[in-house]
């Protein structure tokens, strides 16, 4: 696609993990990033929990997340983080650094910290991406339950010095500063993919950017019949809510983008992507 950038890691023989840069892709694929905390239906059994998936944009690697759900009971951080590291995003445009053949033999929580015991074939990815990878299961972990606020890694039961040569593995790791691990635009209202909404509906996110703006755009068949622009709350570093009405549109399906463009060039730097059926 025109303006698509891929970062290629290889994590080890044979097994290649493409990275795309969302902010200059417009996959055909609904993404799926959800509403910042997880939310259970009243009618089934199971709660959606975030996982966070990477994709690469502008200011390098950064985190987005999609939502399962998965059976609470008996131990759903542990599904969660198997679920991520063995299962693809719903999102073509996300992607994971874990190789495949990675497991998690166990999770063990000690206070405020999941002790995260796994199995992966060999990391062969630099330093950002594996402080990356890394933050794919805190982000996941600490979303699933909220009492755990730091995790600690083993691999076959044992400590080591480092997963892929780079990160110090011996220390228990937190959730960084969002700037720092967050892609910059996400889209959290309507929540999910085919969300069937009324028309005149407003379209909401998080966002850290440059002077808090946040550009919008509305496809219809491939066709731009609506955009325009909205702030933040507030501008980077901070990460604050966005909202846009947007009102006028016929019944039926519809791609909408919110993005972030560069202040020095107009590039973009990243955007977040969502499917909303106008009834």
């Amino acid at each position: 696609m025109k303006g698509r950038r891929v970062l290629t890691l290889t994590a080890t023989a044979g097994v290649i993990i493409s990275l795309s840069l969302s902010g200059c892709s417009q996959s055909s694929k609904p993404s799926t990033s959800s509403t910042p905390t997880p939310s259970a239906s009243p009618t089934a059994d199971t709660k959606a929990f975030a996982q966070y998936w990477l994709a690469d944009t502008a200011r390098g690697l950064r985190l987005y997340r999609e939502f399962v759900r998965i059976d609470p009971t008996p131990d759903a951080m542990t599904a969660a983080l198997r679920q991520l590291v063995s299962q693809k995003p719903i999102d073509s445009d996300y992607s994971s650094l874990w190789p495949i053949g990675t497991t998690i033999n166990s999770v063990i929580i000690q206070g405020d910290t999941a002790i995260i015991d796994l199995t992966f074939p060999k990391l062969n990815v630099g330093g950002e991406a594996e402080t990356m990878a890394i933050a794919q299961l805190v982000w996941t972990a600490t979303a699933a339950n909220t009492a755990v606020k730091k995790i600690s890694l083993t691999v076959d039961g044992k400590k080591v010095e480092s997963l892929a040569g780079h990160v110090d593995a011996t220390k228990a790791f937190t959730r960084d500063i969002t700037y720092k691990v967050l892609a910059p635009i996400w889209i959290t209202s309507p929540t999910e993919n085919q969300s069937v909404v009324a028309a005149g509906f407003t379209l909401s996110g998080m966002a850290s950017t440059f002077e808090a703006n946040v550009a919008w755009k509305v496809i219809k068949d491939g066709v731009v019949i609506k955009q325009g622009s909205t702030t933040a709350l507030e501008a980077a570093p901070a990460w604050k809510p966005w909202s846009v009405a947007i009102p006028g549109l016929a019944p039926g399906t519809y791609q909408f983008l919110a993005m972030e463009y560069s202040a020095k060039d107009g590039s973009p730097v990243a955007q977040d992507t969502k499917y909303i059926v106008i009834k």
